[in-house]
């Protein structure tokens, strides 16, 4: 968004700089993409009018008399040259854009100087005609950059939370929270006891929840005054004339589009409907459209024959737009659904102003005084004659108050804001505070986002400075909840870490599928359709993650070949239970390749390594793990099984179904899926032990083939009640050991629970466990 720093000056006179402006936009959220400074005008243009102006027989040329305080002739082309209008007049000597003017003789006519365009001017785009001004702008040989200086242009990003920062009163009233002064523009509007000769009927309400027309006459439609198009040129707009500029001018200013309709061509009135099926309309930019039945319309009507006139909230008809002998109008100010707009715009392939800030929301409240804003300044500007009535149709409701406790937000923030300076920054931003404990904030209707009490602490935080929060995190954020237990978020943060540790990497799919691949993963269709889908392939809500990994796998196997690959993903899934949305969170994993590093050197895959591998998983969150043969249509029929965590079924472990690797053309791949959140561990505390260890070491030297479990059972039984426990912490091979032999060598830990061991008691338990041992055929190393 283009905000010319004069403008914005006009409601904010304290505003020191366009650098302390862009400074102090960011600190409220708005970044400054750049900053341009424009209207170098020459101090060789000066003001003139067009006193008379004759064609050049035999050529698309006039010759045009100009009063530049002195009679001046120039030749021109443009379109639009005619008597009783001013212009831009670059005289001789003059360098306008790169180009010097001089004294030359056209189809044998002396032209001393040039008419500009604003193109040639270098203040807008347009070239195609004269840029024109009321002929009484300004007195008649005055230099142009007295009354046009150079203006400084901040281009803004707004964010889509902000619909109401696309005016630059909404601007203003941010800066005034901050502490400025505000100055609103004043709105003096005369209006006539006069009837109203057309008729209102919104035939769709959902789509325009509010709608109002106003009836003006007695226009005198030419030429914008120099500041009105100043100010458009510097937004990037090009002017029309004053009526259609006017509207422009307050959509800017307060994020309110709205319409003018020439009185002639409406008929009875206007409808505001659905396209009918075959209706076309030629919009203001030429291009006649065919309409399609979901486009929302503004039409014109003779007893029951309807016509489109207007594509609503995007763009108007060519047939009933303002022109040069416009006297009356219709001025529409409108609500419209923002998703029917903006379904509207990207049929049709039209960006324009209007859609922009319709598709993100408007004031709900905000129609009527935008009207009264555009009637008073055409009466202004264009002589207008306004009608004291209006024609409404809807009744918008206004926010409701949001409690809010400023202790709450200091928790939150971490912070010490007083609360009367609090709530003194809501009621700068336009809040009505009522109560006490908690306060009742009614936020002003333009504030679409401000909904939830977490949304005012943001604006008490966002106008003190996100400088002033501490950098430490508040104390209360990582703690668990009054009954010990840890949030959802903090669960799911401990999975991740688990099974970044066993070595799987964690990758993030789209919540979105495609219908259509359902079939091929053996999955019923999904429930769930998205109204306005980003592509078809992202049209339905998913209801696995398995499909994801999958998905992910075939496309890095196409860029790469990795021996092997672990991946997980944590996401949300959506079923259906009668007629509601059943969401919840589930965590799928995937194994492709074959294990390594393992105890004896075997390398183990498929079905036993990923069952160790979430063996290990749960074993680390404290759960067992069951895992039960059960059927599931996408798993290999000999491969598949119900898992069961602490008793509980939770899921399935198996692999891929050979038809669904053969059309994915994926290697054997083995899959497992969970719904979380999994059973919380038995709850386990034991009084920390008043007596001392008793420590001892033992080796025991075994076959290759022996495995660990057994070993551990012989010293289990062996080694008698006071036994706490035991860990392996070396495993040898090699000489001085037999070939085929292997070494596990143990730190065994004694305690009695109501007294001291003695020496002797250890020794004895001890020397159980290798009689034992050796009674296997075990040896104990020295």
């Amino acid at each position: 968004m283009r905000v010319p720093f004069s403008w914005l000056k006009e409601y904010v006179p304290e505003l020191e700089s366009a650098e302390v402006l862009e400074e102090r936009l960011a600190g409220l959220g708005f970044e400054t993409d750049r900053m341009e400074r424009v209207f170098h005008i020459p101090g060789g243009v000066v003001f003139a009018r067009v006193l008379e102006a004759h064609p050049i027989p035999g050529t698309g040329l006039k010759r045009l008399l100009l009063d530049a305080g002195q009679a001046v002739e120039v030749v021109s082309g443009a379109p639009n040259a005619r008597p009783g209008v001013g212009v831009a007049l670059a005289l001789p000597g003059t360098e306008v854009n790169g180009l010097r003017i001089g004294e030359k003789t056209i189809q044998g006519v002396r032209s001393f100087g040039m008419a500009l365009s604003p193109k040639e001017l270098g203040v807008g785009e347009y070239g195609g005609g004269l840029l024109e001004f009321p002929p009484d702008a300004l007195p008649a040989g005055t230099p142009l950059a007295e009354a046009w200086p150079e203006e400084v242009v901040l281009d803004i990003e707004v964010t889509p939370n902000r619909p109401d920062a696309l005016g630059i009163l909404g601007l203003a009233l941010d800066l005034h929270a901050l502490g400025y002064s505000l100055v609103l523009p004043e709105v003096r509007l005369e209006t006539e006891n006069v009837p109203i000769p057309f008729g209102l009927r919104v035939e769709d309400p959902k789509g325009a929840p509010h709608f109002t027309l106003s009836y003006a006459f007695g226009l005198q439609v030419g030429p914008s005054p120099l500041w009105l198009q100043r100010i458009l040129f510097a937004c990037g707009m090009r002017p029309i004339s004053n009526v259609v500029d006017i509207t422009n001018y307050v959509m800017l200013e307060r994020a309110q589009p709205m319409h003018a309709f020439d009185l002639r061509f409406l008929g009875e009135g206007i409808r505001v409907r659905r396209a009918r099926p075959g209706e076309r309309l030629r919009t203001l930019d030429g291009v006649e459209r065919e309409l399609h039945p979901e486009d929302l319309v503004i039409a014109g009507y003779r007893r029951e024959e309807s016509f489109p006139i207007g594509l609503a909230g995007v763009m108007g008809g060519a047939e009933s737009e303002v022109r040069e002998d416009t006297q009356a109008i219709a001025l529409e100010v409108a609500l419209f659904d923002p998703v029917a707009i903006r379904k509207t715009a990207r049929r049709h392939g039209l960006r324009t102003e209007a859609s922009y800030r319709f598709e993100r929301g408007v004031d709900p409240l905000g129609q009527l005084p935008a009207a009264q804003r555009a009637l008073a300044l055409l009466q202004e500007i264009a002589g207008a004659k306004v009608a004291e009535g209006f024609l409404e149709a809807g009744n918008p409701k206004a926010p409701d108050p949001i409690p809010f406790r400023p202790d709450y937000a200091n928790r939150l923030l971490g912070t010490q804001y007083p609360e009367g300076e609090q709530l003194a920054i809501l009621k700068r931003l336009g809040c009505q505070v009522a109560g006490e404990g908690p306060y009742q904030v009614t936020p002003p209707s333009r504030r679409l986002d401000l909904r939830l009490e977490e949304d005012l602490v943001e604006e008490v935080a966002r106008i003190q400075g996100y400088d002033t929060i501490p950098l430490a995190l508040p104390a209360f954020f990582p703690a668990p909840d009054n009954r010990g237990v840890e949030r959802p978020y903090q669960r799911e943060r401990r999975l991740r870490e688990v099974l970044a540790g066993l070595g799987f990497q964690e990758v993030y799919t789209y919540s979105f599928t495609d219908p259509a691949k359902a079939p091929l993963f053996r999955l019923p269709p999904p429930p769930w359709r998205l109204q306005n889908p980003l592509s078809p392939e992202r049209s339905a809500l998913r209801t696995h993650l398995f499909p994801g990994l999958l998905e992910a796998l075939r496309e890095n196997l196409a860029l790469d070949r990795p021996a092997r690959a672990l991946l997980f993903e944590v996401g949300r899934v959506f079923g259906k239970e009668g007629d509601q949305v059943v969401e919840a969170t589930h965590l799928a994993g995937l194994l492709f390749g074959e294990g390594v590093g393992l105890p004896h050197g075997e390398k183990l895959s498929g079905f036993p390594l990923l069952k160790g591998y979430l063996e290990a998983f749960l074993e680390q969150l404290g759960l067992g793990l069951r895992v039960e043969a059960h059927p599931f249509p996408f798993l290999h029929p000999g491969v598949s099984g119900k898992v069961l965590v602490e008793g509980e079924a939770r899921g399935f472990l198996g692999q891929l179904h050979p038809e669904v690797q053969r059309a994915l053309e994926l290697p054997p791949v083995w899959l497992f899926e969970l719904t979380l959140p999994l059973p919380e561990p038995a709850f386990r505390f034991q009084d920390p032990s008043r007596y001392p260890l008793a420590l001892r070491d033992l080796a025991v030297v075994v076959p290759q083939s022996v495995p660990y479990g057994a070993v551990e059972e012989v010293i289990r039984q062996a080694a008698g009640p006071y036994l706490e426990g035991f860990a392996l912490f070396d495993l040898y091979q090699g000489a001085p050991l037999p070939e085929g032999r292997k070494s596990l060598a143990f730190h065994l830990r004694f305690r009695h629970p109501q007294r001291t061991l003695t020496d002797e008691e250890v020794d004895q338990a001890v020397a159980s466990v290798v009689q034992a041992l050796r009674e296997r055929g075990w040896d104990i190393r020295a």
